[in-house]
């Protein structure tokens, strides 16, 4: 049976999970809470004191458990992305949290988890708090493109990384779509999307091929970064990590973008624009990019099925009328239609 957060049973397991798994002594929780951000991960953080030898301290943790239930995300694996930001300890260009334990027995928690250290900074993009002037706003758009760099520039190839090169080779593009079609099948349970299925068919038929490997965020979006002040201090949520192209990551960046702020130049007021941002990760990189228009249509069309699956499962748990239909309308798949300029769902 799961412990709820915030229960004295969780709080008790938790506990003596540190002191039995880790041997500190007195280990104490406190200030627990949830992230405002975030659906798919379940996530606490709060403060554990305990003693280590002959000293005593308060750090803060964050705990990571394994998602219960059908989540947007068709796929999510804790202890993955506990491995992914253990490969990637030591890049001080990434700035991310480091891994305190990973803990595969389901017995203490209900899940498998995790626990990593709770960073500085805040998400001010995804808790609207973002700077107003320009100079600055345009600064932290330029420290999140540079870590996109960094991150495309990590040897993927190196031992840590074995987790994820089993779905590596030269067509890892066409198995990506081709997994995201078996997942919408999986999902749609007997009811079809012409939108979906059209944009699948496209982009099958038209993805480009010979395109060089990186390792990807996989969720790479400025609100996944914490920021303090205009200091980049964490690059968060690594649950779709892959080792993909480059413009796989790019692509879901700008699109992002476009997603928030899809009027005028497509640039949050004061912000960069999606030519200047382009220019901003070829400034950094020189490696020649494939048409981003492509892979912002790649983006956009995973973002319809995980909205088509949250639409799914707000209808199955009651939140939502099945006559509103948000499975197939909704904001992701308005700008799915227009990234294509196909007509928009009514």
């Amino acid at each position: 049976m799961t412990v709820e957060v915030n229960s004295a049973d969780f709080i008790e397991q938790l506990e003596s999970w540190y002191l039995r798994r880790h041997r500190v002594n007195g280990a104490e929780l406190s200030n627990l809470s949830r992230p405002i951000s975030g659906v798919v991960n379940d996530t606490v953080c709060y403060s554990v004191s305990f003693v280590e030898g002959d000293n005593q301290s308060c750090v803060g943790h964050v705990l990571r458990r394994q998602p219960e239930g059908e989540k947007p995300i068709a796929r999510v694996d804790v202890l993955e992305q506990a491995k992914t930001l253990t490969a990637l300890q030591g890049i001080s260009s990434i700035p991310t949290p480091t891994v305190f334990a990973s803990e595969d027995d389901p017995s203490w928690l209900g899940r498998p988890f995790f626990v990593m250290e709770q960073l500085p900074g805040e998400p001010i993009f995804d808790l609207n708090k973002q700077p107003p002037d320009p100079v600055s706003l345009r600064e932290l758009f330029d420290k999140a493109i540079d870590a996109l760099v960094c991150i495309h520039a990590v040897n993927w190839r190196a031992a840590p990384f074995a987790h994820l090169t089993g779905r590596d080779g030269p067509d890892s593009l066409s198995r990506q779509i081709a997994s995201y079609r078996t997942i919408y099948n999986q999902s749609r349970a007997g009811k079809r999307y012409s939108l979906i299925e059209h944009a699948l068919d496209w982009l099958e038929e038209n993805a480009p091929t010979g395109l060089s490997l990186v390792l990807n965020w996989g969720d790479a979006r400025i609100g996944n970064m914490l920021f303090d002040g205009h200091r980049l201090t964490g690059v968060l949520d690594w649950e779709m990590a892959e080792i993909a192209p480059r413009e796989v990551d790019l692509g879901w960046f700008l699109f992002f973008e476009r997603f928030y702020w899809p009027e005028g130049a497509r640039a949050r007021p004061g912000g960069p624009t999606r030519k200047e941002l382009i220019e901003r990760y070829q400034a950094a990189c020189s490696a020649p990019l494939a048409d981003l228009d492509f892979f912002e249509r790649w983006a956009a069309l995973r973002l319809a099925i995980m909205r088509m699956r949250a639409g799914r499962i707000a209808i199955a748990k009651g939140e939502i009328s099945a006559a509103e239909r948000p499975d197939e309308i909704n904001y992701a798949t308005t700008q799915l239609a227009r990234v294509f300029g196909w007509e928009e769902p009514t």
